[in-house]
């Protein structure tokens, strides 16, 4: 976990910070559902989500500047640039793992709500 935040970049704290919020109005709504939680979700997940697109263009574009300033042969360029990619990918490791705990927990509460409804 440390390895994905550190691979990330600057944007991971952004990524943590929106996805703790969202954890916790999820866990919350989960346990006592509510209709006036549901928008809040709604956009904090968006944000969750444009984050991390961001961060993984933020990180390709950085491995690109980086490995074309290198003055090194092409075959260690193309190592370099894979492992650089596979790093910008920490963004969206992270931010849609918690999107997708975001989403369980956000049916748990709304699959409570519909059926007090209906009762």
């Amino acid at each position: 976990m440390i390895t994905l935040f550190e691979e990330g970049g600057w944007l991971m704290w952004f990524i943590l910070a929106l996805g703790f919020i969202a954890l916790a109005t999820a866990f919350w709504y989960a346990l006592r559902p509510d209709d006036k939680h549901l928008s809040f979700l709604e956009w904090v997940s968006r944000a969750i989500l444009w984050t991390s697109i961001g961060g993984i263009c933020l990180d390709f574009s950085t491995v690109a500047h980086n490995v074309a300033a290198m003055e090194i042969d092409s075959e260690h360029r193309w190592r370099i640039v894979l492992q650089g990619f596979g790093e910008s990918m920490s963004p969206g490791v992270m931010g849609f793992a918690f999107l997708a705990i975001v989403a369980v927990l956000t049916a748990v509460g709304k699959r409570k709500l519909d059926a007090s409804k209906a009762a």
